[in-house]
């Protein structure tokens, strides 16, 4: 929470480097000794200021300030007060202090073709507080700052005044005094002794951190030397008994200097809106902004009583926030930390606790001083309490916002709804007709970009499968529509303005995300919006190709080719060498893909192979190393890649090589062909119908035998529900019009023929059982049962394959026809809720598939979210597998503790008999490493000499001879002759449960068994949790990981780093995607600290079998470079590595 990221501070203290990040007590400190005389050149321009009773300088939206001011104002009794607000901005003053209207407001003021000015209001803003005591009083209020619409400098020597206005949105000084003093010590120094003090003394704090921040500059710069002089004017004309509010960095300013005036004043646009406290916090990006509104609004004019209330409220509100986040804080806690404020501020010999000493209060008693977990909740908690939910008013007759005036006119000349109440519009538009057509489209696409609800939705035309150009969108101006444009209208005086100054605040909190620098790029794109579009690219480029993953790379590639090959309709209005940008930077990304390529080839996820065929369109650039990579993801491809891959790149091979998967699809290896037959159709993108090698699959489902074609339809059909019903039904009609010729003759390899024929006997004599054994299923018939398509033409038996299977699939065919574009033929026989009980399901498939079949249909849908089935499992006949396991522990959030509970004879099963497997395969790997540990509970050596003299005083008189009773008999434990190896196993489990998460924590009970080890189990998702105490039994440990979140994986490395005692004899193993949310550099600084110590390192982007996951490879490989070695590894091999560095 304490990150200073106060908006006047654009330009970070560069004069205080040394003391941002230390302790804010010594910051304060240093600041007041300063003012305090060290530097007596200070002292006496401070004193020549404040001898000046009638200049007040302000420090912007301080409380102490703003009860001060008036004070002042009540004591000195000025005949005018002048106020430092643009001269032409007077036409909205009466609204500004208008009795009905509340604040926060904002004023937005822009001229024609310059930045939007803009000036929020909060009670606790002295020139608020200044102007609404004036109107109380009768005394005339003059703005006297530069007219926003006085002319830009024309002299060549004066940039600044641009650069100045074209950075930073905000004509307020963007030197604002919090670049000497932080808002934190100006808190303490000022806010928190300013309870209860002189006006006269407030009033010397803010001058004196304006003068001393003044002074430390080099020089004004021309900017706010203009501003000045103008101020100077103005005053100039004004009687001597005029108070002058203004920013105390100006004050020194006003004292000496030639007025000066701009000739010419050009008319201003200006909105005066409602704002909110959320907007005004200066962690939401916008300009101006003060940190903890509802905490400055409370301290406004606030007594000790009240500062002792306040203190109460927060702590009490927090605590009510995180019991809502299911955070337990109860009275103890807060009496304690209401306790533990008070104490802080005594300590620190101040009047009051102020905000400092809440957050530390909380930090300690809520948080128990962590960051990760509950103290997340905790911050989070605190920050929404603190910000507040307040919304200002404005009087019923104000002035309607221009950006809501403009919005409404654009969109009455357009045709579209511009009126609440009036009717709903759906429009057909082309974008590329342009015109009409185009502008509708812009505006569309600009008020979605600000978030503005309008249009409610849109039909993309089909062509062919593909998406044509048009598109009908159906528009509704209602309320919501109104009072949202008037919430953006402080952005911007018309749509453009106010999406680029939207654009930009969210590319300022985007930081170094990937995912959110990539949606402003989107949201550039799609208006046009060249300063946002090319800022956002230049961190693609310059911060972000390293980090980029698969994805993220494609999707920005789509974007900047969209813009430079005018796929986006909006790309016309973009300078050509912003195009030409696009271009250059999406063939550098065109580098990425190939690097990430070589992360996804492990992947199981079905979004990765859809991309991947996403990719080879992509590339004209980068053919060659493209191939290169997809014809490496071939060979050694998880399943589903290489069927992806297949899809893309066919060879002369590939006919064969997918053929083959529907040999097998009905033997133990079906798992494997069905994510390769899943890869190859979601590759396809929708095109697999028309794919050539399609050919080869039709053949060899026609030439199963009936009981083989019976074992592979469950595979085959779940491979196929994968892709959209009016794919399936245009399949269709390409196998009716190839029916006629079957082509029987195909080679298939010999072993394959034996295990078809074993399979086969197995069939035959189920299907005979079912009174089936003369069953013919046609051609068509097959492909009807493995498309799910027309069950109304299948006979009985087939009627029961459909519907068991159907079970499974069928339920949700509407959903996946996604462009509404299937006539029906692929559906669900009942296409209801569920038709068949567990019970009854379990004996259907198990009477038409077989046993082996039953755990994998009902694992798929425990999967898609049945977890009834699972429970029905039974312990006993179960196969052992990880992928059962995963699925099964997966559902533990989604389950009732009692099911649970069923459940552990299940999983106990299945991990000691994978456990037991896996020992095996290491125990040869673990050989020479010292002999495992007896159990200590066996038989003991009891260690008499300790027993007795532990015991001395358990004694009793037996006979009159005295007789110790051992109540606590002390055994000898194995003595350990090697000092220990510390493993310390740490774990990301951000996603779901992997194959990876189980494996490594059998590893680690396997490696805990070892007598010379110690092994730490650590998880991480954005929080850590240490598991350490459960690693001797792989199930508790199991059982005990929590899944889901986002990544800190430099947090729980270090973490890990805190429980190293011997760098030298730790090993850390690390395995993850390394997909870092956070900060890619405090990552590999975490790395290379603990490599320099020399711990040895190594880091699995995949613990399991066949060693294959998806990964980052871009931040693997920064990683690597950091002095942790990268790999995927199998346990064994994992297992081996260890060996070799104990070695």
């Amino acid at each position: 929470m304490s990150e200073e990221h106060e908006h006047e501070e654009h330009h970070e203290h560069k004069h205080e480097g040394e003391h941002k990040h230390e302790h804010h007590d010594h910051e304060g400190e240093h600041h007041h000794h300063h003012h305090d005389g060290l530097d007596p050149h200070i002292l006496d321009q401070l004193e020549r200021v404040v001898e000046k009773e009638y200049i007040f300088g302000v420090r912007h939206h301080s409380p102490a300030c703003a009860h001060a001011v008036v004070q002042a104002a009540e004591a000195l009794q000025p005949e005018v007060i002048a106020v430092e607000m643009p001269a032409d901005t007077k036409p909205m003053l009466p609204w500004i202090v208008h009795d009905d209207t509340k604040a926060p407001i904002a004023l937005a003021v822009a001229a024609e073709n310059t930045q939007l000015g803009f000036y929020p209001f909060a009670d606790f803003s002295p020139e608020l507080a200044i102007m609404r005591w004036a109107h109380r009083n009768n005394v005339p209020i003059h703005l006297i700052d530069l007219p926003v619409g006085a002319p830009p400098p024309a002299d060549p020597d004066e940039p600044a005044a641009a650069d100045s206005r074209a950075t930073d949105a905000d004509p307020q000084p963007p030197v604002d005094v919090d670049k000497l003093v932080s808002a934190e010590a100006w808190d303490t120094k000022v806010e928190t002794l300013a309870v209860g003090a002189r006006w006269q003394d407030v009033r010397r704090a803010a001058l004196a951190v304006g003068v001393g921040t003044r002074l430390a500059e080099p020089g004004v710069d021309p900017y706010h030397a203009r501003r000045e002089a103008h101020m100077r004017a103005r005053l100039a004309e004004l009687g001597e008994k005029t108070l002058v509010v203004v920013g105390s960095y100006h004050c020194l300013g006003l004292l000496d200097g030639e007025p000066e005036v701009p000739a010419t004043v050009s008319p201003v646009n200006m909105s005066l809106v409602r704002y909110s406290f959320a907007q005004l916090d200066s962690r939401s990006g916008y300009a101006s902004g003060i940190r903890d509104p509802y905490w400055q609004q409370r301290m406004l004019g606030i007594t000790s009583a009240g500062v002792t209330d306040l203190i109460n409220d927060v702590i009490v509100d927090v605590a009510r926030e995180c019991r809502t986040q299911g955070e337990p804080a109860g009275t103890g806690e807060i009496a304690e930390a209401i306790r533990c404020a008070h104490d802080l501020a005594r300590l620190r010999g101040l009047p009051n606790p102020g905000r400092r000493e809440v957050l530390e209060a909380l930090n300690t008693v809520f948080s128990y001083g962590s960051v990760t977990g509950r103290g997340r909740i905790v911050a989070q908690s605190l920050q929404k309490v603190m910000v507040g939910d307040v919304t200002g008013e404005l009087p019923p007759d104000a002035p309607v916002p221009v950006l809501e005036q403009q919005v409404r006119a654009k969109l009455a000349e357009l045709g579209l709804p511009s009126k609440e109440r009036t009717a709903t519009i759906t429009k057909q538009i082309d974008p590329f007709k342009g015109g009409k057509d185009f502008e509708r489209h812009l505006v569309l696409a600009q008020l979605a970009v600000l978030d503005v609800p309008y249009e409610r939705d849109r039909v993309t035309g089909m062509n062919r499968g593909f998406e044509s150009r048009s598109y009908s969108a159906t528009c509704t101006f209602d309320s919501s529509t109104a009072a949202t444009l008037g919430m953006r209208a402080a952005w911007g005086v018309n749509l453009a303005q106010a999406a680029k100054t939207m654009l930009a605040a969210e590319l300022a909190t985007a930081a170094d995300d990937p995912a959110s620098t990539i949606d402003v790029l989107r949201k550039a794109a799609s208006i046009g919006a060249d300063d946002a579009l090319c800022e956002a690219t230049q961190l693609v480029e310059n911060t972000l190709v390293a980090r980029l993953n698969f994805q993220d790379a494609i999707n920005a590639i789509d974007i900047l080719i969209g813009v430079a090959g005018g796929r986006e309709p909006a790309a016309k209005l973009l300078r050509d060498s912003t195009r030409d940008y696009c271009t250059k930077v999406s063939e550098i990304l065109g580098g990425v893909v190939v690097r990430e390529i070589a992360g996804i080839a492990g992947s199981d996820e079905l979004e990765h192979a859809r991309m991947l065929g996403f990719a080879a369109g992509l590339m004209e650039t980068h053919s060659v190393s493209i191939q290169a990579a997809i014809n490496k993801v071939k060979v050694d491809g998880s399943p589903l890649m290489q069927g992806a891959a297949c899809a893309i790149m066919p060879d002369e091979h590939s006919a064969a090589f997918v053929g083959s998967w529907i040999d097998t699809a009905g033997s133990q290896a079906r798992q494997t062909s069905y994510r390769r037959l899943v890869g190859f159709l979601a590759a396809s993108r929708g095109l697999w119908y028309d794919h050539p090698i399609m050919d080869g699959i039709i053949d060899r489902v026609s030439s199963l035998s009936d009981p083989m074609f019976v074992q592979a339809l469950p595979t085959l059909r779940g491979a196929f529900d994968t892709v959209a019903p009016a794919e399936r039904e245009q399949f269709l009609d390409r196998l009716s019009a190839q029916m006629g010729r079957i082509d029987a003759t195909l080679m298939i390899a010999p072993e394959q023929i034996e295990a078809n024929a074993r399979a086969d006997v197995a069939a035959r004599a189920r299907l005979a059982a079912l009174g089936l054994a003369d069953l013919r299923f046609t051609p068509a018939m097959r492909w009807r049962l493995i498309l799910g398509a027309e069950p109304e033409t299948l006979d009985s038996a087939g009627g029961r394959m459909a519907s068991a299977l159907d079970e499974l699939y069928g339920a949700d065919t509407v959903g996946k026809d996604h462009a509404g574009e299937s006539d029906g033929r692929v559906h669900a026989a009942g296409n209801g809720p569920s038709q068949l009980g567990v019970r009854q399901w379990q004996e259907e498939i198990t009477a038409l598939f077989g046993a082996d079949q039953l755990q994998e249909i009902f694992g798929k849908a425990a999967d898609m979210g049945r977890s009834d089935v699972i429970t029905s499992l039974d312990a006993e006949s179960v196969r052992p597998s990880v992928e059962l396991l995963t699925t099964v522990l997966n559902l533990k959030g989604a389950l009732p503790e009692s099911r649970l509970r069923q459940l552990r004879p299940l999983v106990s099963k299945i991990v000691s008999e994978l456990s037991k497997e896996l020992a095996s395969q290491l125990s040869p790997a673990l050989g020479g490493m010292a002999n495992t540990k007896p159990s200590r509970r066996k038989s003991p050596r009891l260690d008499l000499p300790a027993t007795v003299r532990n015991n001395l005083k358990h004694t009793v008189m037996v006979n009159s001879r005295p007789q110790i009773i051992p109540v606590t008999p002390i055994f000898r434990a194995p003595e350990r002759k090697v000092s220990p190896w510390h493993i310390i196993v740490l774990v990301d489990v951000s996603g779901s449960m992997e194959p990876s998460t189980v494996f490594a924590a059998m590893t680690a009970g396997i490696l805990a068994g070892v007598n010379t080890f110690k092994v730490s189990f650590i998880t991480f998702d954005t929080s850590v949790i240490d598991l350490t105490g459960h690693v001797e039994d792989p199930l508790e440990l199991l059982l005990e990981i929590k899944v889901g979140g986002g990544t800190n994986i430099a947090q729980g490395v270090r973490y890990a780093a805190s429980q190293v005692t011997n760098p030298t004899k730790t090993i850390l193993v690390l395995i993850s995607d390394f997909e870092e949310w956070g900060s890619v550099n405090n990552l590999t600084h975490e790395i290379a600290a603990l490599a320099d110590s020399g711990v040895k390192l190594i880091g699995c982007a995949a613990l399991d079998d066949d060693g294959k996951a998806a990964y980052n490879v871009g931040i693997a490989e920064s990683v690597a470079a950091a002095g942790m070695r990268v790999a995927c590894v199998s346990p064994l091999e994992l297992t081996r590595w260890v060996r070799e560095v104990i070695q």
